[in-house]
């Protein structure tokens, strides 16, 4: 009976280590590609996200895996907590990102993020008077995974 007990201890535990290596989909409602102009006219701004369907906290070392479409080549990650104002530059992720050909993004949170509603990627030539390239393009949001960091 300890044998079957100490079995099952193991096997759970190299199950737990397996699950945990693996990425998880975020659950929500992803919204198209939003414009924006600047003073001079013209679009500048791009911007796509995912509405979490409950807030959630995003650890220090966590991963988020962000599949994007579009021809951007820099954009800039959001996760924006519950209440806070989309129009500002809360929670911008460190600096901008440059996005790979296959659209895959993956960002190590360096800090924790709590009560996130909302992720959003940032294309275009600018987000937030922050540059990212004068012949920058769009990004769009196609997936989001989560998993922890290696």
């Amino acid at each position: 009976m300890k044998n079957i007990f100490t079995l099952v201890i193991i096997a759970a535990i190299i199950l737990l280590g397996y699950v945990s290596c693996y990425a998880v989909p975020l659950e929500g409602q992803i919204d198209g590609l939003k414009r924006g102009t600047n003073s001079v006219g013209g679009t500048v701004w791009y911007s796509s996200y995912m509405q979490l369907n409950t807030p959630r906290n995003f650890m220090k070392g966590e991963q988020l895996r962000i599949t994007l479409r579009g021809k951007a080549k820099r954009v800039y990650v959001r996760l924006l907590p519950k209440g806070a104002d989309a129009t500002t530059s809360i929670g911008i992720i460190g600096k901008r990102i440059r996005v790979p050909q296959n659209g895959v993004i993956t960002v190590k949170l360096e800090s924790t993020y709590r009560n996130i509603q909302q992720i959003s990627v940032h294309s275009g030539r600018e987000a937030f008077a922050k540059g990212l390239s004068l012949f920058n393009d769009i990004a769009d949001i196609v997936s989001i995974d989560v998993s922890m960091g290696k």
